[in-house]
């Protein structure tokens, strides 16, 4: 049987190339609709490629194992450099005894209007800052009366569409303000962190979902004003919200590139070994973070019921800010 298996030739040419044209495409991606969204799977790809990989070796099949092989560790390493900074380290770094700082994004749109669920994984979370996006007229009643007592200083921008936002703070706000791409709001401002450490800037963001080839554009214009506003504060700073790209998509290489902000999250892998619609989960919401900050813990958060909500990060000050 295995012989026979591997002995069929007609399948190892088109697996070999499409194994090779997915590499290819998920590393340099065409500016056309359907190859973008393709991309936004090439977590999923490397990890098709490595079984396929095992798969093959299992086989005997040796030219499409290599091939298999081969194309996991490019995809590997270009992803690689996707979530991190070429110096940066492999695993986060443990915690350096200094003050430890704990932000989060939530998308309220996805919970269902459950919102004690909402409210008691908000509190639970125990975020200094708490970024919030699809804020409503409901949402933003429920959750000021929710969260006013552990998050007396807020900032709400309501619509009746996926536009609403919201920041949430435990430290005092030292200045807040909106500022507007096209239609959509943006949040800025700063905390006072305490004596020791002065101010922390933010900028709260929520970009138009990727539904064609011009949202793209859209998605990229709007980052890029958020990267030149974060580029020009001089303070330690953070950028959270839904951003619609996964961290090697066009639109994040080059927000990165121009706020020179570091990605908050260092890795990602899909729910494996599960027919669960899970496995196809891509990163979408982000928090960057300046060079005085360094990223110790990345990880998304969690329903009652099990449904993604958003991401929790935490942030200390490295030693020469300290």
């Amino acid at each position: 049987m295995l012989d026979a298996l591997k002995n069929i030739s007609f399948y190892q040419i088109p697996v070999g190339l499409l194994v090779i044209l997915g590499t290819v495409l998920s590393v340099y991606t065409p500016d056309t609709f359907i190859f973008r969204m393709g991309a936004r799977f090439a977590v999923q790809f490397m990890f098709i490629c490595l079984g396929l990989g095992f798969l093959f070796l299992f086989l005997r099949v040796q030219v499409l194992m290599f091939v298999s092989f081969i194309a996991a560790a490019l995809m590997c390493i270009f992803l690689k450099g996707s979530f991190q900074e070429a110096d940066a380290r492999a695993f986060y770094p443990k915690p350096n005894g200094g003050l430890i700082l704990k932000a989060a994004h939530f998308n309220v749109g996805s919970a269902n209007q459950d919102y004690p669920s909402m409210i008691e994984t908000m509190l639970k979370a125990d975020a200094d800052l708490i970024s919030i996006q699809e804020l409503t007229p409901d949402w933003n009643l429920f959750l000021k009366q929710g969260l006013k007592d552990k998050y007396p200083h807020s900032k709400s921008v309501v619509r009746i569409d996926f536009r609403g936002l919201a920041f949430y703070s435990k430290y005092p706000l030292s200045r807040i303000d909106t500022f507007h791409f096209e239609d959509t709001p943006n949040i800025y401002g700063s905390v006072k962190v305490d004596s020791t450490h002065g101010e922390l800037f933010f900028i709260c963001a929520n970009t138009e979902p990727p539904v064609n080839t011009a949202a793209y554009g859209k998605i990229r214009r709007h980052l890029m004003q958020v990267a030149k506003i974060a580029k020009s504060i001089k303070e330690p700073v953070l950028t959270m919200g839904a951003y619609n790209s996964v961290p090697w998509s066009q639109e994040l290489k080059a927000f990165r590139t121009t706020s020179g902000l570091q990605n908050g999250r260092h890795d990602f892998t899909p729910a494996l070994l599960t027919t669960s619609p899970k496995f196809l989960d891509v990163p979408t919401d982000h928090i960057f973070h300046s060079d005085e900050l360094e990223s110790v813990s990345f990880g998304p958060l969690s329903g009652n019921d099990g449904s993604y909500l958003g991401v929790l990060a935490e942030f200390q000050y490295k030693y020469r800010y300290r």
